[in-house]
């Protein structure tokens, strides 16, 4: 997908690659970091901080936009869940810990962050939709609204597995005894499940019918083309034939003089 599209910035990437390939590209034109930052300075954060009293050193205005570049898209940056490493509640599905790698505890999880970026560059491709361009900002917006749904009904999911039975014994009420009343309810997970489903089934047709109206525009386009160029195809094979001297019959019509109003 980042093949594709190149200019496509991963929305977790807290390493300094994206800006490695600027500098190597704006190397060619002579533009160093210095002319970068200016225009880092003119955005809202930074503006709003010192507003506030915040003295930001210039070296540190990458850092507190970064926060802006990873909120672009919306809350889903926030999503992934911070290392709680042994602690965890998801250990279960954790490749790290299936590894046996060392996990990193206190720090955003990179199993969330690479499964929220597998799901969005999946719907790009699937859909066609380049970052890039500016007429897929709200598409864009709900390919990571959807990705954002799936990274908690996985959680979900991932509860219903560790613990698989749909119902639970809930209290319901109290008799005249005080003793508590019991009653079988459906787990909190598996409402989760269904009301997100629903949630993912409309953001997915919301999308698709964009594709749909988009598609069905370009086909009257291509109706509109098709029935223009078959009247330009007889409009020159008529010019031929005056030129050749052969004789066209006239169209014959009448006009109808306009019905008078009704009083």
């Amino acid at each position: 997908m980042s093949e594709e599209f190149g200019g496509f910035v991963d929305l977790f990437d807290d390493s300094d690659e994206h800006g490695s390939k600027e500098s190597s590209m704006s190397s060619k034109e002579e533009v160093s970091s210095e002319v970068y930052l200016p225009d880092v300075q003119e955005s809202s954060l930074v503006k709003l901080s010192e507003s506030a009293g915040v003295t930001v050193p210039r070296e540190k205005y990458e850092i507190i936009e970064h926060f802006m570049a990873r909120a672009r898209y919306g809350h889903q940056a926030a999503l992934p869940m911070k290392c709680k490493a042994k602690a965890c509640p998801f250990l279960g599905m954790c490749p790290l810990e299936t590894a046996k790698l060392e996990l990193p505890l206190g720090k955003d999880c990179p199993v969330e962050q690479a499964l929220v970026q597998m799901w969005v560059n999946k719907t790009l491709g699937a859909l066609n939709i380049d970052p890039e361009d500016p007429e897929y900002a709200v598409d864009i917006d709900m390919v990571y609204e959807l990705a954002g749904m799936e990274l908690l009904r996985m959680r979900a999911g991932h509860h219903m597995s560790t613990s698989p039975s749909l119902v639970e014994e809930k209290i319901v009420g109290y008799s005249p005894q005080g003793q508590p009343i019991y009653d079988e309810k459906p787990k909190v997970a598996l409402l989760i499940l269904e009301k997100y489903s629903k949630v993912v089934n409309k953001l997915r047709e919301q999308l698709l019918a964009t594709r749909k109206s988009q598609a069905q525009a370009g086909q009257l386009a291509g109706d509109v083309s098709v029935r223009t160029a078959n009247i330009m195809s007889r409009a020159k094979k008529i010019a031929e034939a005056r030129r050749a001297g052969i004789p066209i019959a006239d169209a014959d019509f009448s006009v109808k003089p306009d019905e008078e109003q009704k009083t």
